[in-house]
């Protein structure tokens, strides 16, 4: 619902990604020392754990009213890299764009059928994410490290290119984007919170998910090449790890043969 929003301080981030927009009067927001004003038609996406804090612009006679919502879950970050929002930013919108109400109708929804959090709840979030990559422009302030986000995008797609190849580390990635493994360490990191290579094992063991289950005649040696590993002890011990079972019972609980 809209709330009048009061002063936030969050020196830690918040745990999970965070949404807050403008529905009426100003406020200005802070992330990791940039600050910037959200007025009608703007809003801020926030990243786990990204220092912020906001506060209203003018004064406690003139509200400062907000939508808010909170999301995660395992899917989230690959798919944010994949629409090209996984940075925090401000964004706005033309006033007519769908996005400026789509929280407020979900809401309003809610409140009409008596949901609780369900099924749609996923669905969603992904159409507000794919109206965000539509309508949504980042403030220029927020677009200091867009170049390298552009950079890093196309990393992350010529490591969807490159899952079956055994022979792609560290050294390949930072020859491709022309840097040293240092700095694309630090790089990848400071945007998307996890190493390069713990980024590519984790695309690979979701592509393997995929074979597993689409190719119930392939074994497991077999799919473990597909997606990379020279070993296939290796290859279950790394999807183990990531998923929390084997790949042969992966597959057995989710309808394969």
């Amino acid at each position: 619902m809209v709330s009048d929003q009061e002063n936030i301080s969050r020196p830690n981030g918040y745990p999970y990604y965070h949404w807050i927009q403008t529905v009426a009067g100003q406020g200005s927001i802070t992330i990791q020392n940039q600050q910037m004003t959200l007025t009608p038609n703007n809003g801020a996406l926030l990243l786990p754990n990204a220092a912020h804090s906001y506060r209203n612009e003018k004064s406690a006679a003139t509200p400062w009213e907000t939508l808010y919502v909170t999301f995660g879950g395992m899917m989230v970050k690959e798919m944010l890299i994949t629409l090209g929002l996984h940075q925090s930013a401000v964004y706005h919108w033309e006033q007519q764009a769908p996005i400026a109400t789509f929280i407020a109708d979900v809401l309003n929804q809610r409140d009409e059928t008596k949901e609780s959090l369900s099924i749609s709840t996923s669905s969603d979030v992904y159409e507000f994410l794919l109206l965000l990559k539509k309508y949504g422009k980042a403030t220029k302030s927020s677009m200091k490290d867009t170049n390298n986000l552009a950079t890093l995008y196309a990393l992350v797609d010529w490591m969807k290119s490159q899952l079956s190849n055994p022979d792609i580390g560290l050294e390949e990635m930072a020859l491709f984007i022309g840097t040293s493994k240092r700095h694309l360490n630090s790089l990848f990191q400071k945007n998307f919170h996890v190493t390069p290579y713990a980024y590519f094992v984790n695309l690979r063991v979701q592509q393997a998910k995929k074979y597993l289950l689409e190719n119930s005649l392939s074994t497991i040696r077999e799919i473990s090449m597909q997606v990379g590993f020279r070993s296939t002890s290796h290859f279950v011990a790394t999807f183990r790890r990531i998923v929390g079972i084997p790949p042969e019972k992966y597959r057995h609980l989710n309808g394969g043969v």
